[in-house]
């Protein structure tokens, strides 16, 4: 055997030991960016359930109201649309949208605006008054208060299916004086019943049969610890409620009390909060003149 062919064994062994270390690099470089694309993965994943979870949860399609639609209407297709709500906006009285079969063809009872969301509660449907635990929501309570005034000057204007925001003044037992205060309790708490009805259409007419099954008496949807709030603040005072927007999810926080000595810097920081709002949505205030114009 020659030179050259006793030294080909000595060159080839080299390449070979290259060659599998070249696939184990490629190996281990592979696992890494399966590694990398799972933890993107599982991120991306984690911040779609997070941002799922701040807006509300996940989007449920509901019936909506696209033009106006007066009372004793029946409903057709091109009156409805399809709105995505999060899931813990939705209330129990909205029509899905996989239930248009069921409301097509249905009188209205009630006058409906564009953009309303669809309840059953606005159809003219033959139904037996359901109890009132029928319509808790589950994990809320229904919870009756007795309400000395409102921000729809009584009870004639809230019906059930409404939300309210509850307020409570009283007086502050740390003051020897004790000054009275009125203090923001909850905010966007349906109302279940007014007086002893839980359906609108029975606040239709306007007899004194009518205005006496409205009655004193609003009942509202509450976790446990916020009737237990509320059943604590009427005991210490007095209960007001002021009715907000269906669909209006707004909550605002860090308001102080109102008290008699802070009234009018309260006023001002009002009246600043409604210009501001005013100018981001472009929106001029009315202004009412002394005769009325």
């Amino acid at each position: 055997m020659s030179t050259a062919e006793q030294a080909l064994p000595a060159h080839a062994a080299p390449a070979a030991g290259d060659s599998a270390s070249a696939i184990r690099s490629r190996r281990l470089l592979l696992i890494s960016v399966l590694l990398a694309a799972a933890g993107i993965g599982l991120l991306a994943l984690y911040l779609h359930r997070f941002e799922t979870e701040v807006s509300g949860g996940d989007r449920v399609q509901l019936l909506a109201v696209i033009k106006p639609v007066p009372r004793g209407t029946v409903l057709t297709n091109d009156m409805l649309g399809i709105r995505e709500v999060p899931v813990s906006y939705v209330e129990q009285r909205a029509v899905k949208a996989a239930e248009l079969g069921k409301v097509r063809g249905v009188r209205t009872a009630l006058d409906l605006d564009p953009q309303d969301s669809l309840l059953w509660t606005d159809l003219a449907i033959a139904v037996e008054d359901r109890d009132l635990s029928s319509l808790v929501q589950p994990g809320n309570r229904a919870f009756t208060i007795e309400t000395q005034r409102s921000g729809a000057s009584g009870h004639e204007l809230i019906r059930p299916g409404d939300y309210v925001d509850v307020l409570a003044t009283f007086a502050d037992r740390s003051s020897s004086t004790g000054p009275r205060a009125t203090r923001v309790l909850l905010q966007r708490v349906l109302v279940l019943a007014v007086g002893n009805e839980t359906q609108r259409q029975a606040f239709q007419g306007n007899d004194k049969a009518t205005a006496a099954r409205r009655g004193s008496n609003l009942t509202l949807s509450l976790k446990l610890d916020e009737a237990q709030l509320v059943a604590e603040a009427s005991q210490e005072g007095d209960l007001s409620v002021v009715v907000r927007g269906v669909s209006d999810p707004t909550v605002l926080e860090g308001l102080p009390d109102v008290t008699p000595h802070n009234l009018v810097e309260a006023a001002n920081n009002a009246n600043r909060r409604r210009n501001t709002q005013n100018t981001t949505n472009s929106t001029m205030p009315v202004r009412i003149g002394s005769d009325g114009r």
